[in-house]
């Protein structure tokens, strides 16, 4: 016996009552259908909101790989400008080698750097182009580092070689401790105005007028500064390397024992002190204990460089 579903349907107005009848399987399948049609329309829904999100997201990765790519592109051309840059460095530091009496470096070891070994290569076959690209540039980058390493190591010793040449140029005795004036005696064997006898003069002299400053012929240290005997009022300056200076026959000392001195200082005036025929001044240069000729450390007027 057949199953029915019966339905009243009231209409507005007061109008008269209708009463639908449907079979109950019916009715089944209706509501069967009903279901399945929302379902399926609520999957493509769902499906079609995850294939836009997709989308964006995929058109998102693409707008940032673009902007990446383009990137590592500029990067590379100033990797490329900062490699030339630093050859050029490198020639430049293996002239200032050269003048600071150095060996220069050797390319192969500049192209390497030292302080790491040789980047290894990769299996070609197990990477893709980007992770090439990336490792190309980091090896770029470790190589860079070892260079700039090694140039700081080499202007620390060009700067070094050059700093201790100066101190010795500045302490070497190279200038005329009087202006004006003449040379009347020279360094070696000369008679001897007291005794009339060949003796050795361990120093030059100066003719000069009483007063005429006295210079330091180099940068040092005051070691004595007193009455010394026949070469009445003298000093004597210690600078250093093994040289020592003498200045005899002052009239004044303008210096004690202990000041430093430079180079070109005024440190007394010539006199006629001590045994003496006249104003001059006595000048000689110690080498580690022995007498030089001081002509030797006179050099001409602009040749000398500081």
């Amino acid at each position: 016996m057949d199953k029915y579903y019966n339905f009243m349907y009231i209409p507005g107005n007061n109008a008269e009552v209708k009463n639908l009848r449907i079979r109950s399987a019916f009715a089944l399948i209706v509501i069967a259908a009903f279901v399945t049609l929302v379902a399926t329309s609520v999957i493509m829904i769902v499906k079609y909101s995850g294939h836009m999100e997709d989308s964006h997201l995929l058109a998102k990765f693409e707008s940032e790989n673009a902007v990446l790519r383009a990137r590592i592109q500029t990067f590379q051309y100033e990797i490329g400008d900062l490699e030339k840059r630093m050859d050029t460095n490198f020639e430049l530091q293996n002239r200032a080698r050269l003048l600071a009496g150095l060996d220069p470096i050797d390319s192969q070891v500049w192209q390497v750097g030292i302080g790491g070994p040789e980047p290894l290569a990769l299996e070609s076959a197990h990477i893709t182009d980007s992770e090439r690209i990336m490792s190309d540039l980091d090896d770029d980058l470790e190589r860079m580092v070892r260079q700039s390493k090694l140039q700081l190591d080499s202007y620390d010793e060009i700067v070094g070689i050059l700093e201790q040449e100066k101190k010795v140029r500045d302490c070497t005795p190279s200038i005329r401790p009087v202006r004006g004036g003449y040379l009347s005696s020279r360094f070696g064997r000369r008679m001897d105005p007291f005794t009339g006898r060949i003796s050795q003069h361990t120093g030059v002299d100066y003719r000069a007028r009483i007063g005429t400053p006295v210079m330091a012929t180099a940068d040092g240290v005051v070691t004595m500064a007193k009455k010394n005997g026949s070469f009445g009022l003298m000093i004597e300056v210690n600078h250093g390397f093994g040289f020592k200076t003498r200045y005899a026959h002052l009239s004044k000392m303008n210096l004690r024992r202990g000041s430093r001195v430079k180079r070109g200082e005024i440190i007394g005036l010539v006199g006629n002190t001590g045994r003496s025929t006249g104003s001059h001044l006595h000048y000689e240069v110690m080498f580690k204990k022995a007498r030089r000729n001081p002509l030797h450390y006179v050099i001409p007027t602009g040749t000398y460089f500081d």
